[in-house]
């Protein structure tokens, strides 16, 4: 067993919330995610591979991993904690710079995401991957509300960010972690989230931003939110009656699968 924090404090490191670093040091909830990301002879990418500790439980269990860490300053550490590793494979691109052909590429073959995501860039992440043809899934830490987002399927929390997750995936919340779990503490509790794609299914930005504007205001119908970005009127009407919806149904009435197939008669999507 590691004394991560001790081979921390003797490379010198400083943690940078400009980076948002939040470790976790906790062996059995860290081989608890590698698990539910199914890990276990697979070929997998982590965004963020921190002191360590995430990295270590996953390449316990995998075939391969392919680690990216954008923070220089941690490599010594990394060296030393993945030293017994000869699966491991560290990279310093950001995977947002790069772009996903790029990380395909890279990679070479099919593969599942696993990673403490930073929470200043989670959604951008999970949409990169989701436009993979070579990701299978991601498994991520994210902030717990953002995980109640993603996962919704109905009522409140029910929206675009959901609608887009939904449209090419199986979402789902596999547990709670709590914010002392983490070094630095950070200010919310943090949830586990498993994204399943969908065969076939194919994530675009025009997606994304058909689904903004079904949502634009939440409180108006579909009608009024597509017809204020410019939609004719009767065309958005014919497509609701088509997929069997009134005049005034709301974007949340039609879920995630309904609401692409109202953009594809739209032919937005």
């Amino acid at each position: 067993m590691i004394d991560y924090e001790s081979v921390l404090i003797k490379h010198r490191f400083k943690y940078k919330k400009s980076l948002g670093q939040n470790f976790i040091f906790d062996d059995d909830i860290l081989d608890e995610i590698a698990a539910a990301g199914g890990a276990d002879g697979k070929t997998v990418v982590e965004i963020g591979a921190g002191a360590g500790t995430l990295s270590r439980a996953i390449a316990k269990r995998c075939k391969r991993l392919c680690s990216f860490e954008i923070d220089e300053t941690l490599f010594p550490i990394l060296g030393e904690t993945l030293s017994e590793f000869d699966n491991v494979q560290l990279f310093s691109n950001d995977v947002t710079e790069l772009g996903i052909e790029t990380v395909d590429m890279l990679i070479g073959e099919e593969y599942i995401v696993i990673a403490n995501l930073p929470y200043y860039i989670t959604t951008p992440l999970i949409f990169l991957f989701l436009r993979s043809e070579n990701c299978k899934a991601i498994t991520c830490l994210v902030q717990k509300e953002v995980a109640d987002r993603i996962c919704a399927e109905n009522g409140g929390d029910f929206g675009a960010l959901s609608a887009a997750v939904r449209a090419v995936a199986e979402p789902e919340t596999v547990r709670v972690i709590k914010s002392w779990e983490f070094t630095p503490q950070p200010d919310v509790d943090s949830a586990l989230v498993r994204i399943v794609k969908r065969d076939g299914a194919v994530f675009s930005d025009e997606l994304y931003s058909f689904f903004k504007i079904c949502f634009a205001q939440k409180r108006k119908t579909l009608v009024n939110n597509l017809t204020t970005a410019g939609v004719e009127k009767q065309k958005v009407l014919d497509a609701l009656s088509a997929l069997g919806y009134s005049p005034t149904a709301r974007a949340e009435e039609l879920g995630a699968q309904n609401l692409k197939a109202l953009g594809e008669t739209l032919k937005m999507v």
